[in-house]
């Protein structure tokens, strides 16, 4: 159980602040629940509500990475790679699932699968493997920037010092 002014990490928004845990009934026809209540750190986003009787919705909540579970994480992809899917539609399902997760290394696979098939081929990416790479680049960078307290322009350099890469991958 996690408790009001825990940080955590919460789908695809990312990291969020537990502002409240209270009992809130909607309807006055349906009992109430209990409801984490998140805010999210990105401004402008809206407030998230998790029933905290509902294990399919609270499992998506993860406290933060410490920064020795970030360099545990960067460590063991140092020799991995994620394989190219050439098919395009099954290349796209397998990145939606990667992202939907949110498992920080897959996501740094993923990254480096994407960088290393854009340098093989020495063109742009389509517009949609563009997407994804933004996509997965923003998740790495606002959890990893909040947990090792770092500029989100910090965070690519960062991962390339530990992983021993001298260029951007």
């Amino acid at each position: 159980m996690f408790c009001k002014n825990d940080y955590v990490n919460y789908r695809s928004q990312g990291v969020c602040k537990i502002e409240e845990i209270r009992f809130i009934q909607f309807d006055p026809a349906c009992p109430g629940h209990r409801y984490y209540i998140l805010k999210p750190i990105l401004p402008h986003s809206a407030d998230i509500f998790v029933p905290v009787d509902n294990p399919r919705l609270t499992q998506c909540i993860r406290p933060i990475l410490s920064a020795q579970e970030i360099d545990n994480i960067i460590l063991s992809i140092k020799d991995q790679k994620l394989s190219w899917e050439k098919d395009r539609k099954r290349r796209t399902a397998i990145i939606q699932d990667i992202l939907f997760k949110r498992d920080e290394r897959e996501l740094l696979l993923l990254i480096g699968c994407l960088y290393m098939k854009w340098k093989e081929d020495g063109k742009g990416f389509s517009s949609t493997d563009l997407q994804f790479l933004k996509t997965a680049e923003n998740m790495i960078e606002q959890e990893f920037s909040f947990s090792l307290q770092m500029a989100a322009k910090d965070v690519g350099p960062y991962i390339r010092n530990k992983l021993g890469l001298n260029e951007p991958a």
